[in-house]
């Protein structure tokens, strides 16, 4: 075991190039260059990518962690949460866990079962990791309150978000992570209110992005998934209504998830031919944006990054392309959960194959060792 280092030391020059080289891989990933199934969609974000803050924020303050996660494809076959989130949210969990943070895991039913079977093939109990489900605004699929996230359309999901802040689970919070979590999309207000250099281009904001579409959640082919996701965005923006002490950090590859919404509007419309990610892109931002290629990479750099600097490097050698397969095969099997590209029961994440997906992972670790 690596000897623990001064917590003030985190921000040492070796240590701090060792994670910027984890931040350029999930990132750039070179060994998909040729990939027929890789998008590169994440390079709009990487500008606005912190892997060194979130990891400095972890380890200086980090004692009471819950991790977000679920992406739901309610076009697979079958309709399942996909297989990128998960598996890096359970990682980052044990791993945290391990040294020394207290760890929850928070979804809403349509993820629940996977995190169940995840905790379950790494021999976790949820006496350990307890899970918390965030609950849905009303069973009907169609009913108004679950098409929209208006405060006033969202009693079930603030009341919710109140009583967690006061309960067991939720006093003492640090940090809230969100991991390939959906989050939704622009508002007037949300839009005219980000951090940016030149005047708002509202005229183009208002064009691509009309009212009837807006503070939605869409999927990266547009699909409108707002009836299908809890609105566990509420969580952060309750923690800043009432001024808590908690950093929150997001983790994405496209932009549709929480924690985007760190960068411009304007920037996902520049890089984009279709006007596509200008749609989907998500208004909620985090303290910390960690952009990569898959969410699954930047969980593992997280956790990469954060036993780095805790001197703690043998938490990483658990992390194993046997464990990780494991993990992902049961996930498929059990939980159920689909490659949100291929909307099947694949043994892979967002179209990439395992052992492609897996060298990435091992990468980050190659790195932490040097």
């Amino acid at each position: 075991m690596d000897a623990p280092c001064d917590i003030h030391m985190v921000l040492l020059q070796p240590i701090r190039d060792k994670i910027f080289l984890m931040e350029e891989v999930i990132n750039f990933p070179t060994s998909l260059l040729s990939h027929k199934n890789y998008h590169w969609e994440n390079l709009s974000m990487v500008p606005y990518s912190d892997l060194t803050g979130a990891v400095s924020s972890l380890v200086e303050k980090g004692k009471k962690v819950v991790i977000i996660t679920g992406f739901y494809v309610p076009v697979g076959d079958p309709p399942a949460t996909e297989t990128d989130g998960p598996p890096g949210a359970l990682t980052l969990a044990e791993g945290l866990k391990y040294l020394g943070m207290e760890v929850s895991l928070l979804s809403d039913e349509y993820t629940l079962s996977a995190l169940k079977a995840g905790l379950k093939v790494l021999n976790l109990s949820e006496r350990e990791i307890p899970i918390i489900c965030f609950p849905l605004e009303h069973s009907e699929q169609d009913h108004t309150s679950r098409m929209m996230n208006e405060e006033n359309e969202s009693s079930i999901s603030i009341r919710f978000a109140q009583d967690f802040f006061n309960s067991l689970w939720g006093q003492g919070i640090t940090h809230l992570i969100y991991i390939e979590r959906v989050g939704p999309n622009h508002t007037l207000e949300s839009f005219a209110t980000q951090e940016r250099q030149d005047k708002p281009p509202l005229k183009e904001f208002e064009t691509i992005l009309p009212p009837s579409i807006r503070n939605r959640c869409f999927s990266s082919h547009l699909e409108d998934i707002t009836r299908f996701t809890a609105k566990t965005h509420f969580l952060l923006e309750l923690a800043k209504r009432l001024n808590l002490p908690i950093e929150s950090i997001g983790v994405g590859d496209r932009g549709n998830e929480i924690g985007a919404g760190k960068v411009p509007w304007e920037v996902f419309k520049e890089n984009s031919s279709t006007n596509r990610e200008a749609v989907f892109c998500s208004r909620v931002r985090t303290d910390y944006l960690i952009s990569c290629g898959i969410s699954n990479w930047g969980g593992y750099a997280l956790l990469a990054g954060v036993a780095l600097a805790m001197g703690r490097l043998d938490i990483l050698e658990k992390v194993t392309p046997e464990q990780e397969g494991t993990v992902l095969e049961y996930l498929v099997r059990h939980g159920p959960a689909i490659d949100g590209i291929t909307c099947r029961q694949d043994y892979s994440v967002d179209g990439i194959e395992f052992d492609d997906y897996m060298r990435l992972v091992e990468r980050i670790k190659e790195i932490a060792f040097e």
